[in-house]
């Protein structure tokens, strides 16, 4: 997967005035606490245990909901989310923000009538002529002033990740296995097997999947990748084929993005393993559409993004081919287009 390229579109948010935390129910009698912080259309967000999660309103029991539509009616800055009161107002769109969060991310002067400027979906705003001067989350496309950047958010390959992004990252194998165990369920529900070969996982930073990706003459702003080996034996009556999949994914994306790459790469394997073949435009398009039944799974804002980015995306391989074989989903469904994949199956013979 390519990274998340910049966004001008927007979401409506809020945030709440009151405490922090409230005990949310649902309508099987399910509670967390969470703190809301959003309302778009039917959908709302709250933070839990300080991951953004999107969930539909009518999910809720009548009180959470009420509390909801109360909540939403109050003015908030698109900036800073604390109440507008009778203090100055700034429009940009349909945004309203405090006189003194009206301001520049770079240059922290004030916005005037009829400059340019550039947003991004978080509320963040920038001169464009500041714009490359500018920091953007690698992952989510946050536009981070320069004056606020600490250390913890450059990672070591230089790649720069806004706090929250870096707060949630994927840096170890560990942590990796979370995730791992996380994607599982919704690859299985589709009808892609386990691995019948090894299978090593190595978090590793962008110079490294580079490097490995030349093996392969892959090439373009990777996040993980997949290389497999295997071994046709035969005793003269029975006749096997073993695997070794080496799996690199690109270290401190978030969780939800790294479950996206993850399944991505699984799907990658779940090819190989059937020595699958057809253009990049298929493979890579068949792969993306696993990567984004994890993504349905998911409930943070940044799974949307990634999800329309997909949508959107005018790389003839990654972008196109997942609308091609998005389509062709829409006809045949996952058994069928499974099916129609090990068709294509070309296995190697002992010569």
């Amino acid at each position: 997967m390519g990274r998340i390229p910049y966004l001008l579109c927007l979401i409506l948010t809020f945030s709440t005035p009151f405490a922090a935390n409230r005990l949310w129910t649902t309508v099987e009698g399910k509670t967390q606490l969470g703190e809301l912080f959003e309302v778009e259309g039917d959908e709302v967000g709250i933070r839990i245990e300080e991951r953004e999660y999107r969930f539909l309103i009518n999910r809720f029991i009548p009180s959470d909901r009420q509390f909801i539509r109360d909540w939403s009616r109050i003015l908030r800055c698109h900036r800073c989310s604390e109440r507008l009161g009778n203090s100055p107002i700034k429009e940009a769109g349909p945004y309203k923000f405090h006189e003194q969060c009206f301001t520049c991310l770079v240059c922290n002067e004030g916005f005037q009538g009829g400059e340019k400027l550039k947003r991004d979906e978080w509320g963040g705003l920038v001169h464009s002529n500041h714009f490359h001067k500018a920091k953007v989350c690698d992952s989510c496309s946050k536009i981070i002033s320069p004056r606020m950047l600490s250390t913890k958010q450059i990672l070591k390959d230089g790649r720069i990740n806004c706090l929250s992004c870096a707060s949630d990252g994927v840096y170890d194998v560990k942590r990796m296995e979370e995730v791992r165990r996380r994607v599982w369920p919704t690859l299985s529900s589709l009808g892609i097997s386990l691995p019948k070969g090894n299978v090593n996982i190595r978090v590793v930073a962008k110079q490294v999947i580079d490097k490995q990706a030349l093996k392969i003459n892959a090439r373009g702003n990777l996040r993980g990748l997949t290389l497999t080996s295997y071994k046709i034996v035969s005793d003269g009556k029975f006749t096997r084929t073993t695997f070794d999949h080496d799996i690199f994914i690109l270290h401190g994306m978030p969780h939800i993005e790294c479950s996206s790459v993850l399944a991505h790469e699984y799907a990658h394997i779940w090819l190989n393993e059937r020595f699958i073949e057809d253009i990049p435009a298929v493979v890579e398009g068949f792969c993306n559409l696993v990567s984004e039944a994890t993504l349905f799974k998911e409930k943070g804002k940044l799974a949307s993004i990634i999800l329309e980015n997909m949508k959107q995306s005018d790389n003839p391989v990654y972008g196109a081919g997942y609308r091609r074989m998005k389509q062709r989903l829409s006809v045949l469904g996952w058994p069928a287009l499974l099916a129609e994949m090990k068709r294509k199956s070309k296995p190697p013979t002992l010569q």
